[in-house]
């Protein structure tokens, strides 16, 4: 879950750190008191793309850090991510995720995750299984038709993953089985030039015989025998300063008999004469080396020559079939299986085709057995949204799930699916893309939310004006939902309704101050007292009688017992969890 958020120069804040709870957490203030700037910073540090423009004013950068406990092993909910992390090599040992974002004004973007620098898509690819951010407007989701299926397949995951994966291992052997069958089987003629090409380059290859490492092993020989003279010449006269009458290892058994005059007196000469007398046999054994390889060292041009043109003709090999000699080995392998395929050709292809028709009716019965499991489990979401739907103040309203079969082979299966949707009794359901207004398409994406709570693996959802064009019973009802979700899932909401903020199960609120001729955004948590303050506030009620106050304690107690019993008074929604 998202558990701290430091924000840093932008807009009207200037820092802002916002410990945020469990269960459902509610953002409320005035009118450009700065809750979407806060909602601004959670997309940035999300990994949305950057704007210059949010930067505060003679600031030359902002910053954003979001901190998330993650656990220190993996569930079935946290698999994909420990997975992420796992090849992007981040340590999360600890149990936390920490994600800084920074922006310049520049132009300069820079995401660090716990400490090491990534990308702005490997961000994207983590976040994705941190946060759902729901808003009217880009974020979204339900707008995107081709991200109906993904919410449908999550609902269903337990019975629908097996069978797609089944679909996804097919759909792989049909593309390998499809790409041999279109390699290699051309004409007769074009087959004969061909082959008389591999066969030219496997020749040339096998005929130099490469290995693997030689070419080291040369250009080291090559190194020695280019400074013969200068290695003749120092080993020689190192052999002569060392071994020659009066040189000095001579000198050396002088020292060392001279010590020995002496080494019985005293235990500091015994010790000295003892390290003479070592060095003395360690040097004399060196001599002894010295003088071997002196003798054993030949140099020989015509050897020189003979290395040089092995080194030329790998340099050649290497030109023309790869970087390395590695690379040149490779290289003869994958001549050698296009030989063997041309030369084969007729019987490779009878045995591919038989292969390819195989996959393609084992596709067919798992693609079919896939979309049945789709189907089955579309009916249930859409007993559930429809249910949630007429709880949210939309009677008439009916979600369906259009389901359209594709005949290619594909990766996620045969279907294609599209949530339908209309409003009113009497009306035609339609694509809710284009049906639904803003204030409908958030509950819809609530209801559904509802109803996939316990299946879906983002463990924090944010809603950014769920509560668009809705008020009174609705509004309570919309609160009853998003507490609902707020039992399996971490939920943070800005809202302008009484009603919503009123199921808080934290109530953190963002207000205006001026110092200094400057204007800042806060934030700070109310205690019990100052909920029911804000929720007057909100109501918009100026009397000094204490109506408005009196409500909004009843609202709070209604939506606390309502948290306690909502299982006992909804339990549709506990059928659909289960």
């Amino acid at each position: 879950m998202l558990r701290r958020l430091i924000i840093n120069d932008i807009a009207l804040i200037n820092k802002l750190d916002i410990e945020l709870a469990r269960g459902f957490n509610v953002l409320t203030g005035e009118t450009g008191a700065g809750k979407s700037i806060i909602i601004d910073s959670v997309n940035l540090v999300l990994g949305e793309r950057a704007n210059k423009e949010i930067i505060a004013s003679g600031k030359q950068k902002a910053r954003v850090e979001a901190f998330f406990d993650i656990g220190t092993e993996p569930t079935e909910d946290t698999a994909r991510l420990f997975e992420l992390l796992d090849e992007m090599g981040i340590d999360c040992s600890e149990g936390e995720l920490v994600i800084v974002r920074e922006i310049t004004t520049a132009g300069k973007s820079l995401v660090r995750l716990n400490g090491e620098i990534i990308t702005l898509n490997a961000l994207k690819s983590i976040t994705e299984t941190l946060v759902d951010v729901h808003g009217q407007h880009e974020h979204q989701s339900l707008l995107d038709s081709k991200k109906h299926i993904k919410i449908l397949d999550a609902f269903a995951a337990e019975t629908v993953e097996p069978l797609k994966q089944k679909v996804a291992h097919l759909s792989e052997e049909y593309r390998d089985i499809t790409k041999k069958l279109n390699a290699g089987f051309v004409s007769a003629e074009e087959r004969e030039r061909r082959l008389d090409i591999i066969a030219y380059q496997m020749r040339e290859i096998d005929a130099a015989e490469p290995k693997a490492g030689e070419e080291e092993a040369i250009e080291e020989e090559v190194k020695l025998l280019s400074n013969a003279e200068k290695i003749n010449s120092a080993l020689e006269n190192a052999s002569v300063k060392l071994s020659a009458d009066g040189g000095a290892l001579d000198k050396l058994r002088a020292c060392v008999d001279a010590l020995g005059d002496i080494s019985e007196l005293s235990e500091q000469y015994s010790e000295l004469y003892e390290r003479m007398n070592n060095a003395f046999y360690e040097i004399e054994d060196a001599s002894y080396q010295l003088r071997e390889q002196r003798f054993a060292f030949e140099y020989s041009p015509d050897r020189l020559n003979e290395l040089e043109t092995r080194l030329d003709l790998i340099a050649s090999l290497k030109r023309k079939y790869g970087g390395s000699v590695e690379k040149v080995l490779e290289f003869r392998a994958e001549l050698q299986s296009e030989f063997d395929a041309l030369t084969g050709a007729d019987e490779l292809r009878t045995a591919l085709e038989k292969q390819k028709a195989h996959i393609i009716a084992e596709y067919a019965l798992e693609a079919n057995a896939l979309t049945e499991a789709r189907k089955s489990a579309a009916k249930r979401l859409e007993a559930g949204v429809d249910g949630e739907l007429k709880q949210l103040g939309m009677p008439n309203a009916v979600f369906k799930t259009a389901f359209n079969t594709v005949s290619e082979i594909r990766h996620g299966g045969a279907d294609e699916v599209e949530f339908m949707f209309t409003a009113n009794a009497g009306e035609d359901i339609k694509p809710l893309s284009k049906v639904a207004s803003g204030g409908e398409t958030a509950r819809v994406m609530l209801a559904i939310k509802t109803v996939c709570a316990a299946y879906d693996s983002i463990p924090t959802l944010i809603f950014d004006e769920v509560d668009a064009g809705i008020s009174g019973t609705t509004a309570t009802k919309v609160g009853e939902r998003l507490s609902i979700v707020s039992r399996s899932k971490q939920v943070l909401s800005v809202t302008h309704l009484p009603q919503i903020a009123a199921f808080a199960d934290e109530h953190l609120f963002v207000e205006k101050n001026v110092s200094d001729g400057r204007t800042t955004t806060a934030l700070r948590t109310l205690d019990p007292n100052e909920r029911g303050a804000e929720l007057a506030r909100i109501m918009g009620d100026a009397d000094s009688d204490g109506t408005a106050a009196k409500y909004a304690s009843e609202m709070i107690s209604r939506a606390n017992a309502f948290k306690k019993n909502c299982n006992r008074r909804y339990p549709f929604i506990s059928s659909f969890i289960q």
